[in-house]
């Protein structure tokens, strides 16, 4: 039946694997390569190459010690010309939407290289780990990609981001798509058995391919309900206070959705510190501090929320400052920018221990002295900017975000990850953004569509939406960013409505930032249509206002 749907063309087959190993003894590279899938030993190592229909195994046991230094498999498949490729792109902000099959990736090309350094534009991507060729029909992603004909679909995915993050290559004149893991950067010894990657095939409908992907890895969405609400970024951005805050959580009061079964929140977010000072509040913008906001919310009936980047710090903050040590650092001792936001943002070594101390601290204090029940945790790809302390980046992702658990779970709250690799989140968060920032107009000013894939854009945040809807209710609960419906951004009534009701029709956060008290009733009702869409999509039945 999935083949049938897929066409009597559907490949995908493994037909390969190639292995890049340095020997301790000999000092020298040792290259070991299969054209057909199929297990190999020589006087340095012992290769296992196993399928059966569904999952790949690679796994590699040394003869004498040896680090792995490059790894891949070879699937053949016989492109169409009418074949559309979803390619998951590196992390929440990165674009990931269908594209042809023969299509091309341009990223920073044509971006002078005093702009991408002035800005740090390749510090949120993928740029400086992986070659954008620009070729036609050369294309790449993570963890996961699909490729569908009409109605049917092949899926191709790891099964593991913990031990290493999977680059999924594709290239249609060749005919061929490569899975890269990312080795483990230790030595291997003699005799030990180690697998470098797992992978799945699944063919059938876009709904058949995701559920089946998921039952065959270990990955499994947290149980958690619907989210309804206001966050304060796109009304204030950064210029919030009390005053705000109570004014903004007055308005929502009067837009209830009184529906059994859904979570009301009322997230606060930058502005209430510097960035990397979170229990240094801003005692003018709240002079009691955020403590008494989260229980006068709580008491509100709603769930308070606070946003947070705890892996990264602002030049400006005190902590860049006063603890130049917890910095993490390049090659040439150079702190690591993450990008140009605030006073410019540093990214801090997460395997340092009084990092990791002080993140725990800053996460409890929020949950179980503050009152918070939901973290947004932002930029969390800061953690694993480039492998270092004997990690690669999808370890030093796993380990930050099992980090970023712990630190929430005494208190059980929530967890809303954005910026983050997605393979990494599958799983752990509760909640998780799939696309970058929305704007307050469609698609930003024309120069600024020719910089990085995760840029700020209305349009690309749709995007997203669309072309990561599946994920949501299997790896987590989806948050496509916000609506709006006040007259104040530079969006026409359709693109309004399109944004309205593509977030209420695909995931599992609903969130505005308009003042809701201002609405006009016109615009109550288009909201109040767009939530009985939500609610009756999660099986929530109940009146709303």
């Amino acid at each position: 039946m999935a083949d049938a749907l897929y066409g009597a063309r559907a490949s995908m087959e493994p037909a390969g694997w190639e292995l890049v190993v340095r020997t301790a003894a000999r000092g020298i590279q040792h290259p070991v390569k299969a054209d057909s899938f199929s297990s190999f030993e020589d006087d340095v190592v012992s290769v296992e190459a196993s399928f059966d229909g569904e999952v790949i195994e690679l796994a590699v046991t040394p003869r004498i010690p040896l680090t792995v230094e490059f790894n891949q498999v070879k699937l053949r498949h016989a492109f169409a010309s009418d074949e559309a490729l979803l390619l998951n792109g590196y992390q929440s902000w990165t674009d990931t939407t269908e594209q042809p099959a023969w299509g091309r990736m341009r990223g920073l090309r044509g971006v002078p290289k005093k702009v991408v350094e002035n800005w740090t534009l390749d510090g949120g991507g993928d740029y400086a780990a992986v070659d954008y060729s620009a070729r036609r029909g050369e294309q790449h992603g993570f963890t996961y990609g699909t490729f569908r004909r009409g109605e049917g679909m092949v899926l191709v995915g790891s099964l593991d981001e913990s031990k290493g993050f999977t680059l999924i290559r594709t290239n249609a004149r060749a005919g061929e798509a490569l899975l890269e893991t990312e080795p483990p950067l230790r030595e291997l010894q003699a005799g030990e058995r180690i697998v470098l990657g797992r992978y799945a095939i699944t063919r059938g409908t876009e709904a058949q391919c995701y559920d089946r992907y998921f039952e065959l890895s270990t990955w499994q969405a947290r149980p958690v309900k619907p989210l309804v609400g206001y966050t304060s970024w796109y009304r204030h951005y950064g210029d919030i206070d009390e005053k705000k805050l109570m004014s903004d959580l007055a308005g929502m009061e009067s837009c209830r959705c009184n529906r059994e079964g859904v979570t009301e929140l009322f997230q606060i977010d930058d502005g209430y510190c510097k960035v990397g000072d979170w229990l240094d509040v801003d005692k003018a913008k709240f002079p009691q501090g955020l403590a008494p906001l989260a229980e006068r919310i709580r008491e509100d009936g709603f769930l308070p929320g606070l946003w947070v980047a705890p892996f990264v710090c602002e030049k400006d903050s005190r902590l860049f400052v006063e603890h130049d040590e917890w910095l993490l650092r390049d090659e040439a001792g150079n702190p690591v920018p993450t990008g140009c936001q605030w006073s410019t943002g540093y990214a801090l070594d997460t395997l340092n221990v009084e990092v990791r101390s002080y993140v725990l601290e800053v996460l409890q204090t929020m949950t179980q002295e503050w009152g918070f029940g939901l973290l947004k945790a932002d930029f969390l790809y800061a953690a694993c900017m480039f492998p270092h302390g004997g990690m690669n980046r999808g370890e030093l992702m796993a380990d930050a975000m099992q980090l970023l658990r712990t630190g929430t779970e005494d208190a059980g709250a929530f967890i809303l990850g954005c910026g983050v690799p997605l393979g990494s989140a599958f799983g752990v968060v509760d909640y998780c953004r799939i696309g970058c920032d929305v704007g307050l107009d469609w698609d930003d000013l024309p120069h600024m569509r020719l910089l990085h894939r995760e840029r700020v854009s209305t349009k690309n945040s749709l995007g997203n939406t669309y072309g990561r809807a599946p994920l949501d209710g299997r790896a987590f609960g989806n948050d496509p960013d916000v609506f709006f419906l006040r007259s104040d951004v530079k969006l026409t009534d359709a693109q309004r409505d399109e944004l309205l009701f593509a977030d209420a029709d695909s995931g599992s956060v609903f969130l505005t930032s308009d003042d809701m008290g201002q609405w006009t009733p016109a615009m109550r009702a288009r909201y109040d249509q767009a939530l009985g869409i939500y609610c009756e999509r999660h099986g929530l039945a109940g009146e709303g206002r």
